[in-house]
Protein backbone atom coordinates (compact mmCIF):
# COMPACT_ATOMS: atom_id res chain seq x y z
CA UNK A 1 0.00 0.00 0.00
CA UNK A 2 3.02 2.40 0.96
CA UNK A 3 4.72 1.82 -2.11
CA UNK A 4 1.71 2.18 -4.23
CA UNK A 5 0.92 5.96 -2.67
CA UNK A 6 4.60 6.53 -2.90
CA UNK A 7 4.40 6.02 -6.53
CA UNK A 8 1.32 8.08 -6.55
CA UNK A 9 2.96 11.21 -5.08
CA UNK A 10 5.45 11.08 -7.52
CA UNK A 11 2.96 10.36 -10.71
CA UNK A 12 -0.24 12.18 -10.40
CA UNK A 13 -2.53 11.25 -12.94
CA UNK A 14 -3.84 14.29 -13.33
CA UNK A 15 -3.39 17.75 -11.80
CA UNK A 16 -5.50 19.01 -9.31
CA UNK A 17 -6.82 22.34 -9.48
CA UNK A 18 -6.38 24.32 -6.30
CA UNK A 19 -8.45 27.35 -6.39
CA UNK A 20 -6.39 31.03 -5.93
CA UNK A 21 -8.00 32.95 -2.81
CA UNK A 22 -8.88 36.16 -5.22
CA UNK A 23 -11.20 34.06 -7.23
CA UNK A 24 -14.97 33.10 -6.44
CA UNK A 25 -16.98 29.88 -7.42
CA UNK A 26 -19.29 30.78 -10.39
CA UNK A 27 -22.91 29.45 -9.68
CA UNK A 28 -24.76 31.73 -7.58
CA UNK A 29 -26.10 30.22 -4.61
CA UNK A 30 -29.56 29.92 -3.38
CA UNK A 31 -30.23 26.58 -1.23
CA UNK A 32 -28.11 24.08 0.71
CA UNK A 33 -27.93 20.96 2.45
CA UNK A 34 -26.03 19.40 4.90
CA UNK A 35 -24.47 15.65 5.44
CA UNK A 36 -23.48 14.91 8.59
CA UNK A 37 -21.27 11.39 8.31
CA UNK A 38 -20.32 9.38 11.37
CA UNK A 39 -21.96 6.23 13.35
CA UNK A 40 -20.63 8.49 16.70
CA UNK A 41 -23.81 10.31 15.89
CA UNK A 42 -25.89 7.60 15.02
CA UNK A 43 -25.41 5.56 18.19
CA UNK A 44 -25.26 8.51 20.64
CA UNK A 45 -21.88 8.50 21.66
CA UNK A 46 -21.36 12.70 20.41
CA UNK A 47 -24.22 14.88 19.55
CA UNK A 48 -24.55 16.81 16.05
CA UNK A 49 -23.73 20.49 16.08
CA UNK A 50 -22.72 21.15 13.39
CA UNK A 51 -25.72 21.27 11.10
CA UNK A 52 -27.25 23.97 13.42
CA UNK A 53 -23.95 25.81 12.96
CA UNK A 54 -24.40 25.76 8.99
CA UNK A 55 -28.01 26.30 9.45
CA UNK A 56 -27.12 29.53 11.30
CA UNK A 57 -23.90 30.56 8.66
CA UNK A 58 -26.53 29.91 5.13
CA UNK A 59 -29.07 31.95 7.25
CA UNK A 60 -26.98 34.97 7.01
CA UNK A 61 -26.22 34.79 4.20
CA UNK A 62 -29.32 33.98 2.65
CA UNK A 63 -29.22 30.91 1.62
CA UNK A 64 -32.25 28.71 1.97
CA UNK A 65 -31.29 25.85 4.02
CA UNK A 66 -33.32 22.48 2.52
CA UNK A 67 -31.93 19.68 4.22
CA UNK A 68 -30.48 17.86 6.91
CA UNK A 69 -29.34 14.07 6.94
CA UNK A 70 -27.38 12.02 9.34
CA UNK A 71 -25.73 8.55 7.94
CA UNK A 72 -23.53 5.97 9.07
CA UNK A 73 -19.55 5.71 8.08
CA UNK A 74 -21.14 3.26 5.46
CA UNK A 75 -19.93 3.76 1.20
CA UNK A 76 -23.14 2.93 -0.35
CA UNK A 77 -24.84 5.78 1.85
CA UNK A 78 -22.02 7.78 1.46
CA UNK A 79 -22.70 7.77 -2.47
CA UNK A 80 -26.37 7.40 -2.63
CA UNK A 81 -26.47 10.74 -0.28
CA UNK A 82 -24.23 12.47 -1.83
CA UNK A 83 -25.57 12.13 -5.53
CA UNK A 84 -28.48 13.03 -4.81
CA UNK A 85 -28.10 16.29 -2.44
CA UNK A 86 -25.57 17.59 -5.08
CA UNK A 87 -28.36 17.23 -7.62
CA UNK A 88 -30.92 18.63 -5.95
CA UNK A 89 -29.04 21.39 -3.94
CA UNK A 90 -26.38 24.44 -4.76
CA UNK A 91 -24.37 24.22 -1.83
CA UNK A 92 -23.82 20.54 -0.63
CA UNK A 93 -21.73 20.49 2.86
CA UNK A 94 -20.52 17.60 3.99
CA UNK A 95 -18.74 16.97 7.83
CA UNK A 96 -16.66 14.49 9.08
CA UNK A 97 -15.02 11.34 8.21
CA UNK A 98 -11.57 12.53 6.82
CA UNK A 99 -9.00 11.52 9.13
CA UNK A 100 -6.72 8.56 9.52
CA UNK A 101 -8.39 5.68 11.07
CA UNK A 102 -10.38 2.43 8.53
CA UNK A 103 -13.46 3.98 9.29
CA UNK A 104 -12.70 7.75 7.98
CA UNK A 105 -14.36 7.41 4.30
CA UNK A 106 -15.43 10.57 2.98
CA UNK A 107 -12.69 11.17 0.38
CA UNK A 108 -13.01 7.79 -0.71
CA UNK A 109 -16.91 7.44 -0.93
CA UNK A 110 -17.56 10.54 -2.55
CA UNK A 111 -14.56 10.15 -5.29
CA UNK A 112 -17.09 6.69 -5.74
CA UNK A 113 -20.06 9.19 -6.06
CA UNK A 114 -18.82 11.16 -9.20
CA UNK A 115 -16.59 8.49 -10.48
CA UNK A 116 -13.47 10.07 -9.82
CA UNK A 117 -9.94 8.85 -8.61
CA UNK A 118 -8.35 9.31 -5.32
CA UNK A 119 -4.84 10.30 -5.21
CA UNK A 120 -2.08 11.66 -3.30
CA UNK A 121 -2.17 15.69 -3.32
CA UNK A 122 0.92 17.08 -3.50
CA UNK A 123 0.11 20.16 -2.08
CA UNK A 124 -1.72 19.34 0.50
CA UNK A 125 0.95 16.54 1.58
CA UNK A 126 3.78 19.29 1.41
CA UNK A 127 1.91 21.45 3.96
CA UNK A 128 1.26 18.81 6.27
CA UNK A 129 4.89 17.74 6.50
CA UNK A 130 5.64 21.64 6.84
CA UNK A 131 3.41 22.20 9.46
CA UNK A 132 3.34 19.26 11.59
CA UNK A 133 4.93 20.80 14.64
CA UNK A 134 6.78 18.63 17.12
CA UNK A 135 5.48 18.44 20.96
CA UNK A 136 5.48 16.50 23.93
CA UNK A 137 2.16 14.72 23.03
CA UNK A 138 3.74 14.70 19.27
CA UNK A 139 6.85 14.12 19.48
CA UNK A 140 9.53 14.15 16.12
CA UNK A 141 8.07 12.49 13.19
CA UNK A 142 10.03 10.30 10.54
CA UNK A 143 8.70 11.29 7.34
CA UNK A 144 10.76 9.49 5.02
CA UNK A 145 10.69 5.59 6.51
CA UNK A 146 7.65 3.84 6.01
CA UNK A 147 5.78 2.68 8.75
CA UNK A 148 2.05 2.44 9.58
CA UNK A 149 1.79 5.85 10.91
CA UNK A 150 3.54 7.21 8.00
CA UNK A 151 0.10 5.50 5.55
CA UNK A 152 -2.24 6.70 8.34
CA UNK A 153 -1.13 10.37 7.69
CA UNK A 154 -1.12 9.72 4.08
CA UNK A 155 -4.46 8.41 4.09
CA UNK A 156 -5.75 12.21 4.88
CA UNK A 157 -3.87 13.77 1.71
CA UNK A 158 -5.58 11.39 -0.87
CA UNK A 159 -8.28 13.04 -2.07
CA UNK A 160 -10.43 13.00 -5.37
CA UNK A 161 -8.96 13.89 -8.63
CA UNK A 162 -10.22 15.24 -11.53
CA UNK A 163 -12.22 17.85 -13.48
CA UNK A 164 -14.60 19.86 -11.25
CA UNK A 165 -12.44 19.53 -8.40
CA UNK A 166 -11.10 22.35 -6.08
CA UNK A 167 -9.30 22.65 -2.91
CA UNK A 168 -9.28 25.73 -1.14
CA UNK A 169 -7.03 26.58 1.83
CA UNK A 170 -8.19 28.77 4.11
CA UNK A 171 -5.56 29.98 6.20
CA UNK A 172 -1.74 29.96 5.68
CA UNK A 173 -1.42 28.10 9.09
CA UNK A 174 -3.96 24.68 8.17
CA UNK A 175 -2.67 22.12 5.89
CA UNK A 176 -6.15 20.27 5.82
CA UNK A 177 -8.12 22.11 2.05
CA UNK A 178 -11.76 22.30 1.65
CA UNK A 179 -11.97 19.67 -0.96
CA UNK A 180 -14.74 20.61 -2.85
CA UNK A 181 -16.47 18.07 -5.92
CA UNK A 182 -18.66 19.89 -8.30
CA UNK A 183 -21.20 21.41 -5.41
CA UNK A 184 -20.20 19.65 -2.56
CA UNK A 185 -17.94 20.90 0.32
CA UNK A 186 -16.30 18.36 2.47
CA UNK A 187 -15.51 19.55 6.03
CA UNK A 188 -13.88 17.88 8.95
CA UNK A 189 -16.53 16.82 12.40
CA UNK A 190 -14.67 18.83 14.99
CA UNK A 191 -17.09 21.75 15.61
CA UNK A 192 -14.43 24.25 16.35
CA UNK A 193 -12.94 23.50 13.25
CA UNK A 194 -15.59 23.29 11.46
CA UNK A 195 -16.81 26.24 12.04
CA UNK A 196 -13.53 28.07 11.21
CA UNK A 197 -13.51 26.08 7.64
CA UNK A 198 -17.18 27.67 6.65
CA UNK A 199 -15.84 31.01 7.79
CA UNK A 200 -13.18 30.54 5.57
CA UNK A 201 -15.12 29.66 2.82
CA UNK A 202 -17.22 32.68 3.17
CA UNK A 203 -15.25 34.76 0.86
CA UNK A 204 -15.73 32.33 -1.96
CA UNK A 205 -19.45 31.65 -2.30
CA UNK A 206 -21.06 33.53 -4.89
CA UNK A 207 -24.71 34.12 -3.17
CA UNK A 208 -27.92 35.73 -4.65
CA UNK A 209 -27.99 38.33 -2.36
CA UNK A 210 -31.97 38.03 -3.20
CA UNK A 211 -32.86 35.35 -1.03
CA UNK A 212 -31.42 37.48 1.97
CA UNK A 213 -33.81 37.10 4.89
CA UNK A 214 -34.73 39.48 7.76
CA UNK A 215 -35.39 37.86 11.43
CA UNK A 216 -37.40 39.50 14.13
CA UNK A 217 -37.69 38.00 17.76
CA UNK A 218 -40.18 39.26 19.81
CA UNK A 219 -40.33 37.80 23.62
CA UNK A 220 -44.08 37.04 25.56
CA UNK A 221 -45.11 36.36 29.19
CA UNK A 222 -47.77 34.44 27.58
CA UNK A 223 -48.69 30.80 27.11
CA UNK A 224 -48.25 29.39 23.29
CA UNK A 225 -52.34 28.39 23.71
CA UNK A 226 -53.17 32.15 24.62
CA UNK A 227 -52.01 33.62 21.35
CA UNK A 228 -52.40 30.95 18.89
CA UNK A 229 -55.15 32.46 17.99
CA UNK A 230 -53.97 35.70 16.99
CA UNK A 231 -50.85 34.24 15.25
CA UNK A 232 -53.15 31.58 13.03
CA UNK A 233 -54.42 34.99 11.78
CA UNK A 234 -51.06 37.00 11.60
CA UNK A 235 -49.29 34.29 9.41
CA UNK A 236 -52.62 34.21 7.46
CA UNK A 237 -51.87 38.13 6.61
CA UNK A 238 -48.65 38.23 5.82
CA UNK A 239 -47.90 34.59 3.59
CA UNK A 240 -48.43 36.18 0.66
CA UNK A 241 -45.58 38.32 1.36
CA UNK A 242 -42.97 35.95 2.31
CA UNK A 243 -42.88 36.04 6.00
CA UNK A 244 -43.30 32.80 8.48
CA UNK A 245 -44.76 33.15 11.87
CA UNK A 246 -42.87 30.89 14.36
CA UNK A 247 -43.85 30.61 17.98
CA UNK A 248 -40.93 28.75 20.52
CA UNK A 249 -42.06 27.78 23.82
CA UNK A 250 -38.83 27.95 26.38
CA UNK A 251 -39.57 24.97 28.50
CA UNK A 252 -38.58 25.93 32.42
CA UNK A 253 -38.59 29.78 31.11
CA UNK A 254 -41.57 32.69 32.29
CA UNK A 255 -41.13 33.73 28.54
CA UNK A 256 -41.86 32.30 25.06
CA UNK A 257 -40.84 33.81 21.44
CA UNK A 258 -42.53 34.80 18.83
CA UNK A 259 -39.96 35.32 15.58
CA UNK A 260 -41.18 37.05 12.20
CA UNK A 261 -38.52 36.03 9.37
CA UNK A 262 -38.74 37.33 5.73
CA UNK A 263 -36.84 38.94 2.62
CA UNK A 264 -38.73 42.31 3.60
CA UNK A 265 -37.29 44.34 6.05
CA UNK A 266 -38.86 47.18 6.09
CA UNK A 267 -42.60 44.94 5.61
CA UNK A 268 -41.41 42.83 8.72
CA UNK A 269 -40.36 45.96 11.11
CA UNK A 270 -43.49 47.63 10.13
CA UNK A 271 -44.98 44.42 11.82
CA UNK A 272 -43.61 44.90 15.23
CA UNK A 273 -45.58 47.20 17.13
CA UNK A 274 -49.02 44.65 16.24
CA UNK A 275 -47.08 41.80 17.30
CA UNK A 276 -45.88 43.15 20.42
CA UNK A 277 -49.82 43.80 21.63
CA UNK A 278 -51.22 41.07 19.75
CA UNK A 279 -48.80 38.78 22.30
CA UNK A 280 -48.11 41.16 25.01
CA UNK A 281 -44.23 41.11 25.07
CA UNK A 282 -41.55 43.63 23.52
CA UNK A 283 -38.59 42.68 20.60
CA UNK A 284 -35.38 41.37 21.86
CA UNK A 285 -32.40 41.54 19.69
CA UNK A 286 -31.37 38.01 20.84
CA UNK A 287 -32.68 35.11 23.36
CA UNK A 288 -32.08 35.42 26.82
CA UNK A 289 -31.11 38.72 27.29
CA UNK A 290 -34.39 39.79 29.97
CA UNK A 291 -33.02 36.20 31.93
CA UNK A 292 -29.50 37.37 32.28
CA UNK A 293 -30.80 41.19 33.17
CA UNK A 294 -32.98 39.62 36.00
CA UNK A 295 -36.43 40.71 33.73
CA UNK A 296 -36.13 44.59 34.86
CA UNK A 297 -39.48 46.12 34.59
CA UNK A 298 -40.76 47.10 31.03
CA UNK A 299 -37.98 44.93 29.53
CA UNK A 300 -39.02 41.21 27.56
CA UNK A 301 -35.99 39.75 26.00
CA UNK A 302 -34.86 36.12 25.83
CA UNK A 303 -32.33 33.86 26.63
CA UNK A 304 -30.79 30.70 24.31
CA UNK A 305 -30.35 27.42 26.34
CA UNK A 306 -27.70 26.20 23.72
CA UNK A 307 -24.41 25.77 24.36
CA UNK A 308 -21.78 27.31 22.08
CA UNK A 309 -20.18 23.96 21.14
CA UNK A 310 -20.40 19.84 22.05
CA UNK A 311 -17.75 17.74 19.82
CA UNK A 312 -19.11 15.92 17.32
Amino acid sequence: MLSRLSWLSRHLSRPIMTTPQNTRFDKPIRTSACLIIGDEVLNGKTVDTNSGCFAKFCFDLGVEMKRVEVIADDEGEIVEAVRRMSKNYDFVVTSGGIGPTHDDITYPSIAKAFNLPLTLHNETWTRMRKLSKSSKTNPPFDWETPSPMLTAKQRMALLPTGPGVRNVYTSPDLWVPICIVDNVHILPGIPRVFRQFLDGLRPFLNVDSHNKQTRILISTPMKESQIAGFLTELQEKVQQRGVKVGSYPRWGKQRNTVTLTGPDEEYIEGLVDEVEKGVGGLRVSREGEDDEQGEPEGTEEVKTTAKDEVKA
